[in-house]
């Protein structure tokens, strides 16, 4: 009989400060609710009507970047009443219509929060968000047929978990994944990142991407396709990690290129974007549903950052 305190099997070392980690998604919630903006309510609309030409706007992006994350959650009018309720608790200067809200946001620029460091790595992917709110059952009775999915491409860090770039189009349009997946990158040196590793599946092994990162002096974690085989008029970079990838085996080459580290900078953040803001999207228009699903990958990094943020400097005080 095991005495108090004694507990079955090996003893279990956490690598994780669980206390912080609790922290952090409490202060997740903190953020729908953080009003330190409103002090600078006159100030930030006064630069943002500076040489404006037209009608004047009477609401800070401030109120409209935390009214687009609620939205995620509930409908514009459900936003418009917390408005209303913050004005009257939480000394809110004016609260908008729901009309208002609508116009503001789907214009809203939802550009990722910059990476931490310098020096990053990136993992490519791609996932689908289901088009309507309808069920199986529904689209089969009622629809045309056409179950479309919104395509996701998400760029992001497999260390620190973070999105940093996205990609939505209406399934069977847009960029391959591939190309996409050099875009980013792109994107990414162009504003000053320095990229190290590149992770991707099956579908990122093609000549071009394994030029770019040769080029670019990025360590390709690519999966090889099975059928891959040695091209001497194709890129060099990738006719070596062939041979690489066939003597090792796909467990040793996986072990050794850290492979399986690739999952926490996509699938992670697709299940989690899911889980929070569901795969099911609400606006009408297909240019409204993709920027709608833009958004949530947006609020999710947005909120991730900002709990981090006040987390790191409670814990360097």
């Amino acid at each position: 009989m095991l005495k108090k305190g004694e507990r079955w099997g090996k003893k279990v070392e956490y690598i994780r400060n669980w206390t912080k980690v609790n922290e952090t998604y409490v202060q997740r919630g903190i953020y729908l609710l953080d009003l330190e903006w409103v002090e600078n309510w006159d100030k930030e609309l006064e630069e943002m009507n500076k040489g404006k030409r037209g009608a004047p706007f009477k609401f800070p992006n401030s109120l409209i970047n935390l009214q687009a994350i609620w939205t995620q959650y509930h409908s514009y009018r459900v936003a418009e009443g917390m408005t209303i309720c913050l004005v009257e608790f939480a000394n809110l200067p004016c609260s908008n219509d729901y009309s208002t809200i609508f116009r503001r946001v789907i214009k809203l620029e939802t550009k990722l929060p910059a990476p931490k460091s310098k020096e990053i790595s990136v993992s490519t992917d791609g996932t689908g968000m289901k088009i309507g709110m309808t069920g199986e059952y529904l689209e089969d009775k009622y629809g045309d047929g056409r179950r479309k999915f919104i395509k996701v491409v998400v760029s992001g860090d497999p260390y620190n978990k973070d999105a940093l770039k996205v990609e939505v189009s209406l399934e069977g349009e847009g960029d391959s994944e591939p190309d996409i997946a050099q875009k980013h990158m792109q994107e990414l040196i162009n504003e000053g990142q320095e990229i190290n590793e590149f992770f991707g599946d099956g579908l990122l092994d093609t000549h071009k991407l394994f030029d770019f990162c040769d080029m670019k002096k990025i360590d390709p974690k690519i999966k090889i396709r099975k059928n891959a085989v040695v091209n001497e008029d194709g890129s060099w970079k990738r006719n070596m990690e062939i041979k690489k990838y066939k003597k090792l085996g796909y467990k040793k080459w996986a072990k050794e290129k850290r492979y399986g580290r690739r999952w926490t900078g996509t699938e992670g953040i697709f299940s989690a974007v899911k889980m929070i803001y569901s795969e099911r999207v609400r606006a009408k228009s297909i240019e409204n549903k993709c920027a709608e699903v833009h958004r949530r990958f947006w609020a999710y990094q947005t909120i991730k950052r900002y709990a981090e943020e006040k987390i790191a400097k409670k814990y360097s005080l």
